[in-house]
């Protein structure tokens, strides 16, 4: 990956997580000797939530109560994210994983007509992706919030997602790897 030649600034990462409604805090407190309860329901439904995260923060998202496919994921590139880049980041590379479901082949033509170029991730390297920092923010704030059904996790995730800070996606960049320090 060419980390160097491109200025962060212009980077752009897409991914996806999974929230589930048996999301829990996983510390608490009770006062000496006794036992801090909690509980989560056993049946657990789950939404994916789809995003995309540049040094200045949050870029979009997107949710849907199912695992994410091809043509998910196509929607997400065409009806979200290349509208929004086109407004707030033209010329940006776009950064992915290679998950089954990006289908790097069919995705990079969609970018490219855009305008955008696609840089994969090389395999097995999530420590190369900021968002990654972003996701594990976005459940810890839901796990305080502990939604129990799609439409609480749907309604909450837009307050999660907005905890996330310019100052957040710098140190997470900065963590990655790479050099934000103009």
């Amino acid at each position: 990956m060419a980390r160097k030649t491109i200025a962060p600034e212009d980077l752009v990462f897409l991914d996806e997580t999974g929230v589930s409604t048996d999301l829990t805090r996983l510390y608490a407190r009770a006062p000496r000797g006794q036992r801090a309860y909690g509980s989560a329901p056993g049946r657990r439904k789950r939404v994916t939530v789809l995003g995309a995260l540049a040094l200045c923060g949050v870029v979009c998202a997107m949710t849907v109560p199912a695992a994410t496919d091809w043509p998910v994921f196509q929607a997400f590139l065409q009806q979200v994210v290349i509208p929004t880049l086109h407004q707030h980041k033209p010329g940006a590379t776009v950064i992915m994983d290679h998950l089954a479901a990006h289908r790097l082949r069919q995705a990079r033509p969609l970018l490219e007509d855009a305008g955008f170029a696609l840089l994969p991730l090389p395999r097995y390297s999530c420590e190369l992706s900021p968002i990654e920092h972003r996701w594990s923010k976005l459940k810890a704030s839901l796990r305080t919030t502990e939604p129990r059904s799609i439409p609480a996790i749907e309604e909450q995730i837009g307050p999660a997602l907005d905890t996330v800070t310019p100052e957040d996606a710098k140190g997470w960049f900065c963590n990655c790897g790479y050099d934000v320090s103009n």
